[in-house]
Formats: C-alpha cells, structure tokens, sequence
C-alpha cells in the first residue's frame, strides 16, 4: 500500500484544491483586488483583464491564459507520483536514496511540486489580494523544501528538524508575504532569493564536504545543469514578459509568463526530482537499511 501512497496524495491534493478553486470560479471571488491589478488597472503580469469584474469579485477567471496554463503541474506531479511509485516497489527496504524510500518526503515533494502550478491559479484567476498569498504559498512550499531536502540529504538526518523546520519556514515566509507584498513590489522576489541562495550553499556543501561534484556521474550533472537551465530561462521569461517590458503584449494569446514561465518551472521541478533519484545518497551519510524505518517515522 505504501507504494501507492503518491497516488493517493496526487489524487486527493489535486481533487481538494481544483474543487476549491472551481467553487470560486462559479460563484466568485470575495476579497480586496491585489496592488497588481490596482497599480495597473489594464494589465497585470502582462495579460489584459477586466478591471470592474476584479473590483466586484465577478465568478469567472479574470486572466485566461496566465490561469489554465498552471495545468501543467497536475502532469508533472503525475509523473513524479509514477517514478516515486516505480522506485519503490523496485527498492523495497533498500531505497539509496529519501525519494525512493517509504518516507513521506517523496509524498511531500509530489504536493510541492502539484502545489507549485495549483496555487499560481489562485492569484491569475481571481487579481484578488488573498489569491497573491495563496500562490505566495506555492512558492514557499516548493523553495523550502529544496533547502530542508538537501540538509536532510548530508547534515541534519533528525526528521523533526525537517518537518517542523520546513512547515516553520513556508509558514513564515507566507505570513511576511502577506503583510509586505502591499508595501513593496519585489517583496516575493526577494523571499523566493532567499530560499534558493540557502539552497545553493546547502548544495555546494554536498558536493564539496564530499568531494564528489553532483555525485561524480555524468547523468547527475546533466540533471542539475537542466533544473537549472529550464530555471534561469523560466526567469529570464518571466522578467521580458513583465507589463511594460519587451515581450509583453497584454492583448496577445501568447503570454510568455503564463506559457513559458509555468511550464518552465515545472520542468525545473522535475529534472531536480530526477538529479535527487539518482544520488547514492547512502554514501553521503544516509544509511540505506534504515531507509524503511524511516519512513515509519515519517522521516
């Protein structure tokens, strides 16, 4: 049964959020607009909408384009749901590695990784301020993680210092998110750097303390340098594709945040998934016997 636990998380995550989502689509959506659809009441991370139905919470979804496209994370938390499922059911008590183990870590990360395109829906459909913190949230979730997973990996085996270090974190970072996006523009920008630069040092570490670069083998490094690829264009997109800037055509059915930017983030979040179920995390310090009596733990 543990095996098929992704599935179960990937089903009933995705069946609770999308039904909220829809209850809001239908009926409307309550609340104050965000400082982005204030500050421009004509375009708002580019894509034109319809200032009166933000003001008046109007069901429906206000950005199209910039909304529907965030459907690409119910496929690639599929996919990870799958290789998570996969590598279990091979790996058995023996898993090299967290994500092939029966913790609920590889659950997590399927949630992360579902969440990371789910919550982005919350603020494109609705120009709401709630629905900035919803997909604030999504941000944080995915972001923290990288950095709990990766100390968890090599320094810090306690499992209580990663669940309750991580939900500590995602919740903290929301709540600033909440009270600070108002008052200063790059407010989520400057968070999200904060995540993935505490990321990148942890990641370093890895490779230095144990002299190995990306685990030594050739399709590792090929993972990393993708994730980070598909992320540094990802951002190079979303920047363009800002009101005011080069690509932003607020009228046009291209939209780059919502067609490339999206996507290109989950493909990030896959390829990181991929470079971790490679590593023998075994021989950085996680004792692959105890793997099963881990997960028992819910490490």
């Amino acid at each position: 049964m543990v095996a098929y636990r992704g599935f179960i998380v990937w089903g009933v995550s995705t069946s609770v959020v999308m039904s909220l989502f829809l209850s809001f689509v239908f009926l409307g959506w309550p609340g104050d607009p965000d400082s982005c659809a204030e500050n421009n009441p004509n375009t708002c991370f580019c894509e034109a909408f319809n200032a009166r139905e933000v003001k008046e919470g109007a069901p429906g979804v206000r950005q199209k384009v910039n909304t529907w496209s965030n459907l690409y994370a119910i496929g690639t938390s599929l996919l990870v749901a799958f290789m998570v499922w996969g590598d279990r059911k091979k790996a058995g008590p023996r898993a090299k590695n967290l994500m092939q183990s029966t913790s609920w870590v590889p659950d997590l990360y399927i949630f992360a990784v579902l969440y990371l395109g789910l919550g982005s829906m919350w603020l494109h459909a609705s120009l709401k301020s709630w629905g900035s913190t919803m997909d604030g949230l999504s941000m944080y979730a995915y972001a923290a993680f990288l950095f709990f997973y990766s100390m968890r990996r090599r320094f810090v085996k306690n499992c209580w210092f990663f669940w309750g270090g991580y939900l500590s974190t995602v919740a903290l970072f929301t709540s600033i998110h909440h009270f600070w996006k108002d008052e200063f523009e790059f407010a989520s920008l400057i968070l999200i750097m904060i995540l993935v630069v505490a990321y990148l040092v942890v990641e370093v570490a890895i490779w230095v303390v144990n002299k190995q670069v990306l685990q030594g083998k050739l399709r590792t490094i090929t993972m990393w340098c993708s994730a980070v690829a598909a992320m540094g264009f990802a951002t190079a997109f979303w920047a363009l594709s800002q009101t005011g800037e080069p690509l932003c055509d607020p009228k046009a059915f291209f939209q780059p945040h919502g067609l490339l930017w999206h996507p290109l983030a989950g493909v990030m979040a896959v390829m990181l998934y991929f470079y971790w179920r490679e590593a023998d995390d075994a021989k950085i310090g996680l004792d692959s016997r105890n793997t099963h009596h881990q997960g028992s733990r819910h490490a």
